[in-house]
């Protein structure tokens, strides 16, 4: 028999076998999810893909509770900061075309420059290394002050005159720090190098050649209803409410004045699947500026994207986060894995649940969310369960009964409370997972387990 006939069921074998996995890996990350959302804690969409084959595209909860919409892969919403990739990508692009330099000040481009700018390149906005103040920080996202500045007209315009008469924080170049108003910034300079409106520019060189025809800027387009909620304490949350019992709240959908290059798109799952596809260098994006835009610049952050590592594997990634929305992107790129989160609730974990769906693809360790009832320790119960306990790495971890609960504390790093569920097991909000005590024979705890992200983190305890 010839090799190559030889060859062919081994190959359809190998076929079927990644079929089954990548169904399986599917079934898992829709179990994790659905998990989330009856809990009450997550709505949106994901999409999965490994080596261009879709593990999981699926929508969950509501794009409007009120009107019992379902969310879909279909559903849009705004991706806030992830709209930073598309500003920086503008500027090469008018770079490739010489309409401007990234070394150049950004004074060549704004009016009325503050001599505090001239020494601003456009590469430092890009970086997020330019010192200017960040507007969020000082508004307090999601704050009523904040609502109430983003409401009025000219917001963007606004922002940049307030910027103008602050000092920079740092010399430019000298470090990181995350700066939305430097993207504004850098949109207006995008705006004047383009000889057009930055959306406009933005639109034709990149979401239109990206096929990204369900995206655009904000405006007044059919999008998810946006969510928030106040806390519903330990018992509730815990134990799990409906998306309709009534403890959302929707959020108001900002104007976004123009422009607002530090996040003002919105995009459906599949819109950014197809911007993830064109950062992989092989369409109207070439390799050498998306090796560009991967560099990890001061900080770890390249050209819109966060660049780094997520289970010892090469990444970039980048979030966002809006009042009522939440966003995610993450590309393992040796694995050519791509995830991306949408959540329409800005209370919803999305990070620790986007790390637990690369887990599931990954094939490594992962928790289901912490589900239970919250019940009431005796003095005699905590006091068997206080005292001293040694990491692995020398750490000492402190259990200590405070008035309203258990508290956990490693030294130099976090004091976390510990809600209980059990006499011997807690839940551990700060890391979303939990702490589990194992009882010697007198009573007395003799470890403790701070489980989270799939991972143990046991102590032993001190004499």
């Amino acid at each position: 028999m010839p090799m190559t006939k030889r060859l062919i069921p081994t190959f359809l074998l190998i076929v079927c076998l990644t079929g089954v996995m990548s169904a399986q890996i599917g079934e898992s990350a829709d179990r994790y999810l659905t998990k989330r959302a009856e809990m009450g804690g997550f709505s949106g969409a994901v999409l999965m893909v490994k080596n261009g084959r879709t593990i999981l595209r699926k929508g969950y909860g509501y794009a409007d509770v009120e009107k019992r919409i379902p969310y879909t892969p279909e559903t849009r919403q705004p991706i806030a900061s992830i709209t930073k990739m598309f500003t920086s990508m503008a500027a090469l692009i008018l770079r490739d075309r010489g309409r401007l330099r990234l070394e150049d000040t950004i004074c060549t481009y704004i009016h009325d420059c503050p001599a505090a700018w001239q020494p601003v390149q456009i590469i430092h906005l890009m970086r997020n290394s330019s010192g200017s103040p960040d507007y969020e920080s000082h508004l307090g996202l999601g704050s009523e002050k904040y609502l109430v500045f983003m409401a009025e007209p000219n917001s963007s315009a606004r922002i940049v005159e307030n910027a103008k008469k602050l000092p920079l924080n740092f010399k430019p170049g000298e470090k990181f720090e995350y700066s939305n108003t430097g993207y504004i910034v850098l949109s207006y300079v995008v705006q004047k190098a383009a000889g057009e409106a930055f959306e406009s520019f933005v639109e034709k060189n990149l979401l239109k050649p990206a096929g990204m025809k369900t995206a655009g800027f904000v405006g007044k387009e059919d999008l998810a209803v946006g969510y928030t909620f106040r806390d519903l304490g330990w018992e509730k949350t815990l134990r799990g409410v409906s998306l309709t019992e009534g403890h959302l709240k929707p959020t108001p959908l900002l104007p976004t004045s123009r422009p607002h290059g530090d996040g003002s798109l919105y995009a459906a799952v599949d819109d950014l699947y197809l911007w993830s596809m064109a950062m992989d260098g092989s369409g109207f994006i070439s390799r050498k500026v998306v090796e560009e835009a991967f560099t990890a610049g001061i900080g770890g952050y390249g050209f819109g994207w966060f660049v780094g590592k997520g289970f010892d594997r090469n990444r970039v990634r980048h979030n966002g986060a809006l009042p009522g929305y939440l966003s995610n992107i993450d590309k393992y790129i040796d694995d050519k894995i791509t995830i991306i989160m949408f959540a329409n609730i800005d209370r919803a974990r999305l990070n620790s649940i986007t790390r637990d769906l690369a887990a599931i693809v990954l094939e490594k360790p992962f928790d289901m969310p912490v589900q239970g009832k919250v019940i009431a320790l005796t003095t005699e119960q905590a006091a068997k369960l206080e005292g001293k306990y040694k990491m692995k790495d020398g750490a000492v971890l402190t259990i200590k009964n405070e008035p309203d609960y258990l508290t956990a504390s490693l030294e130099g790093r976090y004091t976390a409370g510990l809600i209980p569920i059990g006499v011997t097991e807690f839940y551990f909000p700060l890391a979303d997972g939990r702490a589990i005590f194992a009882i010697g024979p007198d009573g007395k705890a003799t470890s403790v387990n701070m489980r989270y992200s799939g991972e143990d983190h046991i102590a032993e305890r001190l004499n």
